[in-house]
């Protein structure tokens, strides 16, 4: 690793400081709600952090193919430090709901560009295992981030809760400075029209996910996605380019992996709740199963560089889409009845295949792309990813929530997602099994 080792420790602090923050807010956003008033605005604290986190990824994926990884990555980080300060000072749920959108604003191009440095730096085999450090680090913050979030509101107060990311945003910072880019970017036209018309018809889409009368908020999504199909088309430099789509790996891999987080991704948001309300068991008990999904996560991940070189993408997608399906229709058909230690070991077998497949998609985004679209590519699977799961995680909640109680809610969702997974299936076997088969199809 030698003299990649800081940066490669600071890609880590920054996936640390995403992971936190995510799971921190979780535990004290009721605490701040009582102290600053403003109830109605409680799920705002979430939806705007998120709208401007998942926007912007493909901006920032765009952006670093044109002025480099590094200087983008540290203004990323900035523009969240900056957001944390201000959330720790704010003293109105307004003026935090503004200041979260700061803060996710920043967050959109932390994850993407770490990802999309480390498919600079490191070679195939070493991505698997770098991607199984990362997927760790979220493991452990949401073990770790709760227990934080207790104790900064109990024995100190909620504004530590983003005070904490200062040091930890310089510290960032510091590891990347001496980081110097090898590969050639090349400046271009950035087609702001379409990342706004983008942006728009995306948060439109989004927020029929978390408002009433969300049907308007489709039709409008939708509006706007077709005018910006149709502006696009005639841009000579159009912000999502056109050789994203016709190339065969980055279109199936993208399809598969939007299709694959609409199914069982968002199925472990529910479950520490079908936990706590079917089997009244403890939060920290049900939150606990969560550690399942991280332990196969890694043994997913990890190895997958090496097996891409062994038996290319197509297989292991196959592998990873028939894994998922099989557990899925295990979790289908018993969920009823399984004991807590069965369906820890279920979902091991299913987080298992998440990492492979995350970690094989990753790769796959970076390795069918040229160079000059590299960060794009990368971001743009990654959005796509936020998009299924946002999606997957709404649907799963309607189900639950028009259904009697919440075993037969949870039965629900375990079979709307086995048939998304066996669509995935079916993409599976439409991905190309090496790079190369680009060039000869």
């Amino acid at each position: 690793m030698g003299k990649n080792k800081y940066v490669f420790w600071g890609l880590v602090i920054t996936t640390l400081i995403s992971a936190l923050d995510a799971n921190i807010m979780q535990t004290a956003s009721p605490t701040i709600v009582k102290q600053l008033g403003g109830m109605e605005l409680f799920a705002w604290i979430f939806v705007v952090y998120m709208l401007a986190s998942t926007v912007t990824v493909p901006l920032y994926g765009k952006l670093s193919d044109m002025y480099g990884r590094k200087n983008l990555l540290m203004i990323a980080v900035g523009i969240f430090t900056l957001g944390s300060i201000l959330c720790g000072m704010a003293n109105s749920m307004v003026s935090l709901v503004i200041y979260r959108g700061i803060q996710g604003l920043g967050a959109g191009g932390m994850i993407p560009l770490s990802m999309i440095i480390v498919g600079d730096l490191f070679t195939i085999e070493k991505r698997g295992k770098i991607q199984a450090v990362f997927s760790s680090i979220w493991a452990i913050s949401s073990i770790v981030g709760p227990v934080m979030g207790s104790f900064f509101v109990e024995a100190l107060t909620w504004r530590w809760i983003f005070f904490i990311n200062i040091p930890i945003g310089i510290a960032t910072v510091l590891c990347l400075l001496p980081y110097k880019e090898q590969t050639e970017f090349k400046k271009t036209h950035i087609d702001y029209k379409g990342f706004f018309l983008f942006g728009a018809s995306v948060s439109l889409l989004l927020l029929s996910t978390n408002v009433g009368n969300a049907i308007w908020y489709v039709i409008a999504g939708i509006i706007g996605m077709i005018i910006f199909i149709l502006v696009e088309r005639k841009e000579a430099h159009p912000f999502l380019p056109v050789s994203l789509f016709k190339n065969k790996g980055i279109l199936m891999t993208n399809v598969f992996m939007l299709v694959y987080c609409l199914s069982f991704f968002g199925t472990s948001n529910y479950i520490p709740l079908f936990l706590q309300e079917g089997s009244h068991m403890s939060i920290y008990k049900s939150g606990l199963i969560l550690l399942s999904i991280a332990v196969g996560w890694m043994f997913g991940s990890t190895p997958a560089g090496k097996w891409i070189i062994r038996f290319g993408y197509k297989r292991l997608f196959i592998i990873g889409s028939f894994i998922t399906a099989l557990s899925g229709l295990a979790l289908f058909m018993f969920i009823k009845d399984l004991s807590y230690t069965n369906l820890f070991l279920i979902l091991t077998v299913q987080g298992f295949s998440f990492g492979l497949l995350f970690a094989v998609g990753t790769i796959a985004s970076q390795e069918f792309a040229d160079s000059n679209i590299k960060g794009v590519s990368t971001s743009l699977q990654m959005f796509l990813r936020n998009i299924g799961t946002s999606i997957g995680v709404t649907v799963m909640g309607l189900i639950i929530n028009h259904t009697a109680n919440i075993v037969n809610g949870m039965q629900n969702v375990f079979l709307y997602a086995l048939i998304l997974s066996l669509v995935t299936v079916v993409l599976s076997f439409l991905i190309p099994a090496k790079t190369a088969e680009l060039s000869e199809g």
